[in-house]
């Protein structure tokens, strides 16, 4: 057996290129197996972990008039309703010098800080707001450079103030920076009333349900709305929220899936070199074997011989691999997290992917190399010691011949005497060309979906002909807009739009809403804005009437065809009923978007009585450079904002 275990090192030590590239070839595969699915097993119970912590609402609603708490109150009367929390959320402008531009925000109150249930803010630093000091959400600090401490200076009705910032909040459920979102503060209902926002009125409704189900949560979502409308308040949108899983695992679910595809991927890649390396080996020590076998060491003995190699391989890559791959989940982790604003400090190493590295690095090698090895025992001691190594019996059937023949008479004889290798060990060749093949499909798949998800986005934006829009807070008349643009230069055309929240009905049964509700988009029938893709059925013309366009999804999800009649109940603005007449296709919904009801302006004015009003306005300026773009941006804001016209995006 000792003399076994010499021939084992001498094979691994004395061929140091090839014991390196077999270990790291492993490795590669190990590491991607132990960085990525140690990465799912710690990203998305950690985001699930979270989410709980903070007890989060099964429902959000941001209503469109502030209610006072009686109102509320009476709403916990409606069946399954747990409870209600209230709160505010306001759009403010914020600047941090008084030379720097305004920049868009928000401004959250809470009721109580102290007695929080729902959506738990957590006080990081500081102190929580108090009258004129107010707390910063973290991910805004570091984002925008809002120092503990600092001041920032608000736009107020009368005047600017600079306002204390004491604290630092952690929110579970917050857009973002990195991916867009503005700057978050934080008050009190005292605080609050300096941007006219009195005590004891609320904008925003936290609503737990008993016993939570989807189906329930948005028939309690239904019957708040309909008991607010009676009372001439709206809904804005409505979100809603899984109290056991995060809010944010559909962003990621689908990345990982694809993540752990690649990495299992790229592990079948990387023992393919195990498989020609041994297939390498025991070509050159073919005669070895014979000689083994002449005196008495048997197939067991050369398959554990050879096996044992390759299992030394894995554990080397074990070694190197394991902590590489934990370091690697544990910082993507950390980082994807740290966006969704959630604390991970703590190193861990996920167990099931230490497991599958194990398995990774012996079995999955053992395995490529069990066909080369078994090739080499399963041979004859004659067989062994007279022949050339494995693939030795080239050139007896029609296919190698006609190698030979091609190399002859087409090809030098360096060239046809390479030709000739290339072919001799078939079983290799193929196992490269699959590595190879597998490598280019695979970059292939993922630069094609790279550029087939561009060319859709871009195609998409394409369909917006005009170069910026802007929201208004509350309906302004188009009349008044107008005459507003006149001051503002750089301007070639304008249009506005009329939207409202609504609710779907069919039939007389209120449509289940996905997301945080419907919307409908009052677009003038005439309008080259903006369209749609359309999947079936048409776009609306001018004298149509009362016709809308929903979106394939819609139709899908609640059976709704072409020509169906739908019953649109704007609250406050009345319903009305709609014919269908085509279907749209929705290129990215994230779930924070309303689902958007396209239907001709002048019927939408007719039906809510809202004639020569607007909540959006659509620019486009005389040049398309970016900065041309953004200074015209800047004066609409600037000059709506002056006239108290809130705007957003």
């Amino acid at each position: 057996m000792n003399v076994i275990w010499n021939k084992v090192w001498f094979d691994l030590w004395h061929n140091k290129i090839r014991t390196l590239l077999a270990v790291l070839s492993i490795a590669v595969g190990v590491f991607a197996i132990g960085a990525i699915f140690g990465m799912v097993d710690q990203l998305l119970p950690g985001m699930d972990r979270s989410h709980q912590a903070s007890q989060p609402s099964h429902i959000t609603i941001n209503l469109t008039e502030r209610i006072t708490r009686d109102v509320a109150d009476r709403l916990t009367n409606i069946d399954g309703v747990d409870d209600i929390e209230v709160s505010n959320s306001v759009p403010i402008r914020y600047k941090l010098q008084p030379d720097d531009e305004w920049q868009a925000g928000f401004l959250e109150m809470r009721d109580d800080y102290d007695e929080q249930k729902y959506d738990v803010l957590e006080l990081k630093e500081g102190t929580w707001p108090d009258n004129d000091n107010l707390a910063v959400e973290r991910l805004s600090s570091a984002a925008f450079g809002i120092e503990l401490g600092g001041q920032v200076i608000f736009e107020l009705d009368k005047t600017d103030r600079p306002l204390s910032v004491t604290g630092k909040i952690r929110s579970a459920f917050v857009h973002p920076p990195d991916f867009g979102g503005p700057a978050v503060f934080y008050s009190d209902a005292k605080g609050l009333e300096r941007f006219n926002i009195p005590e004891g009125e609320f904008g925003v409704l936290r609503v737990r349900v008993t016993p939570y189900s989807d189906d329930l949560a948005r028939e309690v979502a239904s019957e708040i709305k309909d008991r607010l409308g009676k009372e001439g308040v709206g809904v804005a949108f409505t979100f809603y929220q899984n109290p056991v899983e995060h809010w944010g695992r559909g962003f990621l679910e689908g990345l990982t899936i694809v993540l752990q595809v690649l990495a299992v991927i790229a592990l079948l890649m990387s023992v393919v070199l195990v498989t020609n390396t041994m297939a390498s080996l025991i070509t050159q020590q073919i005669n070895q074997i014979g000689m083994i076998k002449a005196i008495g060491g048997g197939t067991g003995v050369i398959l554990m011989l050879y096996l044992t190699t390759v299992l030394i391989y894995g554990l080397l890559a074990f070694i190197v691999a394991m902590p590489l791959g934990a370091l690697a989940a544990f910082g993507l982790s950390q980082w994807f997290l740290n966006a969704f604003n959630i604390n991970y400090d703590i190193f861990q190493v996920s167990l099931r992917a230490v497991a599958f590295q194990v398995g990774a690095a012996t079995l999955i090698p053992a395995l490529a190399a069990l066909w080369p090895v078994l090739t080499g025992a399963t041979m004859t001691v004659r067989a062994a010691i007279a022949t050339y190594g494995l693939g030795g019996d080239f050139g007896s059937n029609r296919f190698d011949r006609l190698i030979e023949q091609i190399g002859s008479r087409i090809l030098t004889s360096s060239y046809a005497i390479a030709l000739g290798n290339m072919f001799r060990r078939k079983g290799r060749l193929t196992l490269t060309q699959v590595a190879l093949i597998s490598a280019g499909t695979m970059f292939l798949i993922v630069m094609t979906l790279s550029a087939s998800l561009t060319y859709t986005l871009d195609t998409d934006l394409n369909r917006q002909h005009y170069d910026l829009h802007l929201g208004f807070e509350e309906a302004q008349s188009t009349n008044r807009v107008a005459r507003m643009l006149r001051q503002i230069s750089g301007i070639a055309d304008t249009e506005t739009w009329y939207i409202a929240p609504t609710a779907v009905l069919k039939e007389g049964e209120r449509l289940k809403e996905a997301g945080i509700g419907a919307e409908v988009i009052g677009i003038p029938a005439e309008s080259d804005y903006f369209r749609p893709l359309l999947l079936t059925g048409r776009w609306f013309e001018p004298g149509d009437g009362r016709v809308i366009v929903i979106s394939q999804d819609m139709a899908d999800d609640f059976d709704i065809a072409l020509g169906d009649t739908l019953t649109l109940n704007m609250f406050e603005l009345g319903d009305a009923d709609w014919q269908v007449i085509g279907l749209f296709q929705v290129i990215f919904n994230d779930g924070f978007n309303s689902t958007p009801i396209y239907a001709p302006l002048e019927a939408v004015a007719a039906a809510t009585k809202q004639y020569q009003e607007a909540t959006r306005l659509l620019v486009r300026t005389t040049s398309n450079s970016p900065a041309a773009v953004d200074a015209t941006f800047d004066q609409l804001k600037d000059l709506f904002e002056a006239r108290h016209m809130d705007t957003n995006l």
